[in-house]
């Protein structure tokens, strides 16, 4: 008994319940939040969007969140181990490793984009305003302060004839010519990778260094990283908040209008509340592990339910105020440009990498406003990342216990460094390419099954019984009814709903104009399925595995969803008599 509660406390708990609230907001606080709510919201009624995106928080997120912390914090497992609770579904623990190991990858190289950035933000004269340089055509025009208004209504028409920024619009803006002709150096298509781009390469290094730094001793530095990595991103976007606001005041309202004002007629249209429930998903980071993995360092009578709720409104009130920085910054480029804010609106990396520098070079020190924008986006990417190392490495660390514990530093040290290696083919000039068919793919099909898994088995099989049992051991009380009748019908019933209705509305793979060959769909399949043949696989290896040699199949089966010796309340966090008496609970 000793030697296991020795090995558990090896594993290490966060020092204090801030250590885990900040790396938690820095979990769901990402690049999504900046660059993919806003424009959602807009495009699906203004602020009457956020009925239905309260509700599905309320649906969705809570219930989901609150019974993945719950079971990571009571047995101090992460999702990798966790499902000694029900081993039969122990595939969908892999599974979800599996996924945030594919998103790792090319997650980095967003940040090594936004190194780079932020290298080029020191010159006397930011690059993507220039239009005489080698990367420019003939057409390129700089919407800066020394464009007239026919010229940058001219351009800002254009955008209106594309979908995004990065399929093609913006084609004679500079930012968007250096964008696209200096920092992708873009070839022709996937068949075409060109050269390795060694600028990116360097900061592609520099980014999973960074990260490396941040975990090279567990949660004992992360847990002090988060505090400036968690909030640093609040007070940049505080902080071009009110210098949008004070830079073009008539601009920035009528940006804000567009962005807040209901259109409640829209709440009518089905889009809107299927946009409302995929955005909430995958914004609250339900079936990835990142959140359980966290949970599990938790102490053992840390006050799960509190948290649970917190973390989703958190996420929530950061994606409309970031909404709201970047419709006051569209506002005044709008104003400036003399054309409707609707004109100007885009989604996706062309936000932080086009529109926005384009945006900054207008200011009075534009290089300034350039590195705290830079700052800003690298440190709210870099704590997600750091989460999504951290569920790797929690992962194998649960699995083998006694061979890697002692080998932390350089458990991390490889893993980001195998990150390094996959990450190179992104940063090619097909690079892009790579990475939008590895994004396209890798989440859109099996997250939402993983997470319907989740629940149904941890609510059907292990049960809530048990689950309500826990939770009393945990924090003194059992929760009120109302989370049994979600667990049980309402969340997974929401969640298979719009699994379904997303794979009826989910396209191939597209980049602007240019079309995938089809090997290449092939392989955006296989990425996509990946994590989803983990469930069989690890079905199969339960089944195989039981000790019971004679015994038949269905012997097998039950007892394959029971839970296993393993499966007990974090010792390390508990006092004698709390272990007792959960022994006779179950």
């Amino acid at each position: 008994m000793s030697g296991e509660k020795d090995e558990e406390v090896k594993r290490g708990n966060w020092k204090s319940w801030w250590e885990f609230l900040f790396s938690s907001v820095g979990c769901l606080v990402g690049l999504g939040n900046i660059w993919r709510f806003p424009y959602i919201c807009f495009k699906n009624g203004g602020g009457a969007f956020l009925v239905p995106y309260f509700l599905f928080m309320f649906l969705c997120a809570m219930p989901m969140m609150f019974l993945e912390m719950t079971v990571s914090q009571y047995s101090n497992l992460g999702p990798g181990r966790v499902w000694v609770c029900c081993p039969l579904f122990k595939g969908v623990g892999y599974g979800m490793i599996v996924l945030t190991g594919i998103v790792s990858t090319y997650y980095n190289v967003i940040l090594a984009w936004t190194l780079y950035y932020f290298g080029m933000s020191f010159f006397p004269e930011l690059p993507w305003t220039r239009c005489d340089a080698e990367w420019n055509t003939d057409n390129c025009v700089h919407l800066g302060q020394n464009s007239t208004h026919a010229q940058l209504e001219n351009n800002y028409t254009d955008i209106t004839n594309e979908t995004s920024v990065l399929r093609g619009s913006l084609h004679s803006v500079s930012a968007a010519e250096f964008w696209k002709g200096n920092v992708l150096d873009l070839s022709d298509g996937i068949d075409s990778p060109g050269t390795l781009r060694w600028q990116l390469l360097l900061c592609l290094m520099a980014a999973w260094f960074a990260v490396f730094l941040c975990l090279f001793k567990g949660i004992k530095t992360s847990g002090k990283v988060v505090y400036v990595a968690a909030t640093v991103p609040y007070l940049f976007l505080m902080i071009l908040f009110i210098r949008g606001l004070t830079f073009n005041i008539e601009g920035a309202v009528k940006g804000l209008k567009v962005f807040l004002i209901p259109r409640w007629e829209d709440l009518m249209k089905f889009s809107v509340w299927c946009d409302a429930a995929v955005q909430m998903f995958y914004s609250a980071g339900l079936g990835w592990g990142g959140i359980p993995t966290l949970a599990s360092y938790n102490n053992f009578h840390n006050n799960v339910f509190r948290d649970a709720m917190i973390l989703p409104i958190v996420d929530v009130v950061t994606s409309v105020f970031a909404g709201c920085v970047v419709f006051v910054t569209l506002g005044f480029m709008a104003e400036e440009a003399n054309v409707t804010v609707e004109k100007v609106v885009d989604s996706g990396p062309g936000i932080a990498f086009i529109v926005y520098p384009e945006a900054v070079s207008k200011l009075p020190l534009p290089q300034m406003w350039a590195v705290l924008f830079f700052i800003m986006l690298f440190t709210v990417g870099l704590d997600s990342q750091m989460v999504h190392v951290q569920t790797l490495t929690g992962a194998l660390l649960d699995n083998f216990p006694k061979a890697l514990h002692k080998w932390k530093t350089a458990l991390t040290g490889s893993v980001c460094f195998l990150g390094f290696l996959l990450g190179i083919p992104c940063i090619t000039q097909g690079g892009i390419y790579v990475l939008t068919l590895i994004d396209w793919y890798c989440a859109s099909v099996s997250v939402m099954f993983l997470a319907f898994l989740e629940v149904i088995a941890l609510a059907w099989i292990y049960g809530v019984r048990r689950i309500y049992k826990d939770l009393e051991t945990m924090t003194g009380s059992p929760p009120i009814l109302l989370w049994k009748i979600m667990w049980l019908f309402v969340t997974p019933i929401v969640i298979l709903a719009i699994w379904i209705v997303s794979l009826t509305q989910f396209t191939h793979v597209e980049y602007g104009d240019y079309k995938y060959p089809s090997y290449a769909v092939g392989i955006g399949w296989i990425i996509a399925l990946l994590s989803l043949i983990m469930i069989p696989m690890g079905m199969a290896s339960t089944l195989f595995k039981t000790r019971d040699r004679s015994a038949s199949l269905v012997q097998r089966f039950w007892m394959s969803i029971e839970a296993t010796k393993e499966w007990k309340p974090a010792l390390s966090q508990q006092s004698p008599g709390d272990v007792e008496m959960k022994r006779g609970l179950i």
